[in-house]
């Protein structure tokens, strides 16, 4: 049975396992400065050692699990709006085509638990992900796209998320800046 469908789960999976490696990750990071700045023993006395961690990795697997959530959907609207932009296909089938790409995800976010000690790994996981799918994508549009429409498709995905995250860079700068900047000295 081949059924369009049966990969459609895979996103939620692969959003699932790396907001929870990222926060087993975080969680350690986090203990590790609280002792190290005092904070640990004084919460000790208020919490389990068990419940703290519960509650740091809680609040973090929610804000990674936001963050991947609204990537992916910017993510999907970008690919979509790359195709009604470039290509020529009005019944979809290149979004069935891609359907199965998913699994790139899912196999980086099962591997993403080997590297819950490195955060950077982590990260690094979903960046080679990322482009082993940006990849794919491209490989699956080829024979349904001229060599201009591929070209604008890559251009207008690659400029897209430049500036989406030269954008997030540069506020968050600014935030910084201006939060040292308040800072009484």
């Amino acid at each position: 049975m081949k059924n369009t469908y049966l990969t459609s789960y895979f996103p939620l999976i692969s959003i699932i396992l790396f907001s929870t490696s990222l926060s087993i990750s975080t969680v350690i990071i986090v203990i590790d400065y609280l002792k190290m700045f005092g904070m640990y023993s004084g919460m000790l006395e208020f919490f389990s050692e068990n419940g703290i961690k519960a509650a740091i990795f809680s609040l973090f697997a929610l804000l990674y699990f936001m963050v991947f959530s609204a990537l992916k959907l910017i993510a999907n609207t970008i690919t979509e709006l790359s195709l009604l932009f470039f290509s020529k296909d009005v019944a979809g089938e290149n979004l069935t085509k891609i359907r199965s790409g998913s699994t790139i995800y899912l196999i980086g976010g099962l591997v993403s638990f080997l590297s819950i000690q490195y955060q950077l790994g982590i990260v690094a996981l979903f960046l080679l992900a990322t482009v082993s799918y940006f990849v794919f994508i491209v490989y699956k549009f080829n024979s349904s796209l001229t060599s201009l429409s591929l070209i604008g498709l890559v251009l207008f995905h690659v400029l897209f998320w430049f500036s989406f995250m030269l954008g997030t860079l540069y506020l968050f700068f600014r935030l910084y800046n201006s939060l040292i900047a308040s800072l009484p000295v």
